[in-house]
């Protein structure tokens, strides 16, 4: 029978593909040591792992799925089962397990390897052996007879599902004698969890790397605490003094970084707000708009605004201008919305228009914000009307040197409020002192999926009233999060050179 010291030889002789360290044996940390000698001790059948984000987690569970099929864990006909949230997010994992694997899966007379959008499998032909991956959704879990599952991310895991699912593989794993239970992740926020019971002791084993609440939660003794790999990942650790700089100023971020990098288990998706009301008061100012720039657009329906927002990375300026149909009266709007006289003093300051007749006449609104902001370096818009925009630019003479579109669904949406949230948080945008937009992020609201992305909130998510305007902060979040993670850059000036 294999120890837990053959298990932590084989992974020691595995090769990271990846990363820093890509082409280097596998490095077994002493948390991890500890972990295996743990949970692959005899007689244990559950064991649990919680631990901050980065540290290697899932290179260690793709490690031990790997030895399942040709290391110690591996027993004829035996089937490891890796779940994880979403099927896309197991997928992570099973993608390790092929790297380390590597020339091994040449062998088409020894191995079958499943890599479709609908499975993802590794068999061993010779032995039977195999490993596959699996989102959270106990429909999945009928007729399975695992000698291994496991379980990453727990805490990100559906409510609605995650209880059936765990039952499932529990019945499943049942079917086998000696078959073990391995959950991996951070700590949820609710204390009933599953895997928060798993942690308190209703595991055989448990090990949990975490801050304490009172800690200090800006100094390193603090981070070393719930990340156990620090002193072996500078990478880590740059990245945790980044984040911890930006959560020091914006509460949204601070209770993400208390969820994700100390591992308190608070609930990360607790601020609902798109950005603090005081941090942008505090870098609300006055900027030169100097520098290539680029344009969020958010295009809205008859009912709502169509808004433009500009920002210049190199100097951080950001301004918008919104536009409202022509009918009806911005001051019968402003009673309709909740918001008084607001929209008629936004159009006294030069910052609200209204044009067109039942809907935002786009080209207008386009042709108000050259005036305004000059020609831009880029476009960014949503896929909403998407041919209406590309021929309104056109027709105003706004040809872009790229027209980028963005998904508002939690894979692009999430990325750009990250990027949107994280520079503002690190002083690199300067809001003019607009009250267009103040007033549109006082309304944006966020949302966040099971894995703690979070997107700008539409109609009544996030609790966003449904008559709330936060189109410029939408385009906002466009501008600013595609310049921040691109910055346009300047055109040279041609050289010219007098013949002699």
């Amino acid at each position: 029978m294999a120890t837990p010291r053959d298990l932590v030889l084989y992974l020691a002789g595995l090769t990271v593909s990846q990363g820093r360290r890509a082409g280097e044996p596998f490095c077994v940390l002493p948390w991890q040591r500890r972990f295996i000698r743990g949970a692959f001790a005899d007689r244990v059948q559950s064991a649990a792992l919680s631990i901050a984000r980065g540290n290697g987690k899932t290179a260690l569970l793709s490690g031990i799925a790997a030895a399942t099929l040709d290391g110690p864990l591996a027993v004829p006909r035996g089937e490891t089962v890796i779940v994880a949230s979403s099927f896309e997010q197991a997928r992570i994992a099973f993608e390790h397990v092929i790297a380390f694997m590597g020339g091994k899966l040449d062998d088409k007379a020894r191995w079958r390897v499943w890599d479709t959008a609908q499975q993802a499998r590794i068999e061993d032909r010779r032995t039977g052996a195999r490993a596959r991956c699996l989102g959270s959704d106990p429909r999945r879990a009928h007729g399975l007879a695992p000698v291994l599952v496991l379980a990453d991310e727990p805490a990100q895991w559906p409510p609605a599902t995650g209880e059936r699912m765990v039952a499932a593989l529990a019945t499943a794993a049942g079917k086998q004698p000696h078959s073990r239970f391995v959950a991996l992740g951070t700590r949820p926020a609710d204390e009933a969890h599953w895997f928060s019971k798993m942690l308190a002791g209703a595991a055989d084993y448990a090990q949990a790397h975490a801050a304490r609440p009172d800690d200090p939660k800006f100094q390193r003794r603090t981070w070393r605490k719930a990340n156990p790999s620090l002193p072996h990942m500078p990478d880590l650790l740059d990245a945790i003094a980044t984040e911890a700089k930006a959560a020091r100023r914006d509460p949204a971020l601070l209770a993400q970084f208390e969820a994700l990098r100390l591992n308190l288990g608070t609930d990360e998706t607790g601020v609902a707000t798109l950005l603090d009301a005081g941090l942008w008061r505090t870098i609300e100012g006055e900027a030169e708009r100097d520098g290539p720039t680029v344009w969020g657009v958010d295009l809205g329906t008859s009912s709502a605004q169509s808004a433009v927002a500009c920002y210049a990375p190199e100097t951080g300026a950001l301004d918008a201008l919104a536009a409202f149909p022509g009918e009806p009266s911005l001051a019968e709007r402003g009673v309709r919305d909740g918001v008084a006289g607001l929209y008629r003093e936004c159009a006294r300051r030069g910052e609200l228009i209204q044009t067109g007749g039942a809907a935002v006449n786009v080209e207008s609104l386009l042709l108000a914000a050259l005036e305004r902001f000059g020609r831009p370096a880029a476009v960014v818009a949503d896929r909403w009307r998407e041919a209406e925009l590309r021929d309104a630019l056109d027709a105003a003479g706004v040809p872009p040197a790229a027209l980028i579109f963005r998904g508002q669904g939690f894979k692009d949406g999430a990325e750009d409020v990250r990027a949107f949230r994280r520079a503002c948080a690190e002083g690199k945008v300067t809001p003019r002192r607009s009250l267009l937009l103040r007033a549109a992020m006082a309304e944006a609201r966020t949302v966040s999926d099971p894995a703690g992305n979070a997107k700008l909130a539409k109609k009544t998510e996030g609790g966003r009233r449904s008559r709330a305007k936060d189109d410029s902060a939408a385009a906002a979040i466009l501008a600013v999060s595609a310049g921040y993670r691109d910055p346009p850059r300047r055109r040279r000036r041609p050289r010219f050179v007098l013949a002699g």
